[in-house]
């Protein structure tokens, strides 16, 4: 063969072109082929995750609502600033903190003022309701109560 005949692909060599397509190509099988059996435990365990992850923004609560009016006026309406204020010893409090979720038991009493509603909800250990923004945390359910049992009749003795 001369130089001036273009001879066809030689058996075995893949062309430029092909070449470069194909390593992408093998990667992405390799990778979805050992991640597949992962990817779907990950998926599955995800929606979990997601319903057991709390919510990051702190929930700030004072027993009395100008209080927490007044906090939050302070904290141009951010919990998150609210919380560090909160945080500082120097700080006045004006008798509000930051509240743990998982002690709400009940919510007491809800209102509006000047479009912000309000929540008042109840801590457990406490009968002091404190006043939240609405809906920052719900009530935590708690688990349903066994009826109670009637005691063995006594059986008669002949």
């Amino acid at each position: 063969m001369g130089r001036g005949v273009m001879a066809g692909p030689r058996p075995g060599v893949i062309g430029r072109p092909m070449r470069s397509l194909l390593l992408p190509a093998t990667v992405l099988a390799l990778a979805a082929a050992l991640a597949g059996p992962a990817a779907a435990e990950a998926q599955k365990a995800a929606p979990a995750k997601a319903a057991a992850a709390p919510d990051p923004s702190p929930v700030v609560g004072c027993p009395s609502l100008a209080n927490l009016r007044l906090l939050l006026r302070q904290s141009q309406g951010d919990a998150g600033l609210a919380a560090a204020r909160l945080a500082d010893e120097k700080a006045d409090h004006l008798g509000c903190g930051v509240l743990s979720r998982d002690k709400v038991s009940a919510l007491a009493d809800h209102v509006a003022l000047d479009g912000q509603a309000y929540d008042c909800i109840g801590l457990q250990g406490t009968q002091v309701c404190q006043w939240t923004r609405a809906g920052a945390v719900t009530p935590v359910k708690p688990p349903p109560a066994e009826p109670p049992r009637r005691p063995a009749p006594d059986k008669l003795r002949r």
